[in-house]
């Protein structure tokens, strides 16, 4: 099978190789599948340079999150999972051999079921996209029907999906985009408020846009993967007792949020990594893939995934790192 491979810790520019290797062995508690779609993530460019919290070593294979159809089960998935071969599954790779291949190792205890007539690159980015926005917003922010919330690098894949939940959900969303396209791009989502972050002052700009729109109450919810100079005004937009979801950070910058002004504005600042969700949160989680799957099908939200092939994955990766990307990469070999 066809694989991209890194030997050497490296930018992906460098250190990806697309090389014919053998089919991965699914270990204890892992499923093969063959590979329908991969998304492209920001993260899979840290993951080649060894940065990223997951750390496989090497040689391994980026594609965090792909879909396809098992092809063999690694001992004990049968019994515990209750999964077989054959089965339509999206999931979390192991990183030893992820996504970016023909073939990839899913982690079974991670995998949520696909319907049959749902397109691979859908399913790939309702998986993990938006169930990291959904639970995001729902579990960890508490969003609802009325509530202002801040969505930040909201033409991103993640920031898009969090803006469509927001909408569908009935709530008022205030967001950041750099560039007039993105900026029009998230209005057409439905925010209500976009500020350009590749503005003049766009902090400032911000901050004065929110404050405005809520009355100088701020907002109840907000959403933040990109963190830096944003993030940082983030927190003087919080509502009391308003809930600040740390996502990651995109910007590259991790901002502060001291513990004096958290007390005296008596807001909430809470981390959100979905990966462990599946594990420590299953149930939660596949309440989230139903509504998820049946707010698609319903048409209130959808995917806005552009379709790459095998070999255009660093050109892919090389355009994220560049935010030149709107919407969602996906990769189908």
């Amino acid at each position: 099978m066809r694989a991209w491979r890194v030997h050497e810790l490296g930018h992906p520019s460098v250190s990806l190789q697309l090389e014919a290797i053998a089919r991965p062995m699914p270990a204890a508690g892992q499923v093969r599948i063959t590979v329908e779609a991969t998304n492209v993530n920001f993260a899979d460019i840290l993951i080649c340079q060894g940065i990223y919290q997951d750390r496989p070593g090497v040689p391994l294979t980026p594609g965090t999150e792909s879909c396809g159809i098992i092809d063999a089960l690694g001992e004990g998935v049968e019994e515990q999972y209750r999964l077989q071969v054959g089965d339509r599954v999206a999931g979390l790779t192991d990183l030893r051999h992820g996504g970016y291949a023909e073939c990839a190792l899913l982690k079974a205890a991670t995998i949520l079921a696909v319907p049959a007539d749902l397109e691979a690159c859908d399913a790939t980015v309702l998986y993990s996209t938006f169930q990291t926005a959904h639970v995001g917003l729902f579990h960890r922010g508490g969003l609802a029907a009325g509530q202002w919330v801040l969505i930040h690098g909201a033409a991103s894949g993640v920031g898009a999906a969090a803006v469509q939940l927001a909408v569908a959900c009935g709530a008022r969303v205030a967001a950041t985009a750099g560039g007039t396209a993105k900026v029009d791009y998230c209005r057409n989502l439905g925010a209500e408020l976009v500020v350009d972050s590749a503005g003049e002052q766009p902090a400032d700009a911000l901050y004065a846009a929110v404050m405005a729109a809520t009355g100088g109450a701020g907002v109840g919810v907000a959403f933040d993967p990109v963190g830096g100079a944003l993030g940082d005004v983030t927190r003087r937009l919080m509502a009391w007792e308003g809930r600040l979801v740390v996502i990651g950070f995109a910007s590259g910058t991790i901002p502060q949020y001291p513990a004096n002004h958290v007390l005296v504005k008596n807001y909430a600042v809470l981390g959100m990594a979905w990966a462990d969700y599946p594990l420590r949160r299953r149930p939660m989680v596949e309440a989230a893939h139903e509504e998820i799957l049946r707010w698609h099908r319903e048409g209130r939200i959808h995917t806005d995934a552009t379709v790459v092939s095998l070999a255009e994955v660093p050109a892919s990766l090389a355009a994220l790192e560049a935010r030149a990307v709107t919407g969602r990469l996906v990769m189908v070999p």
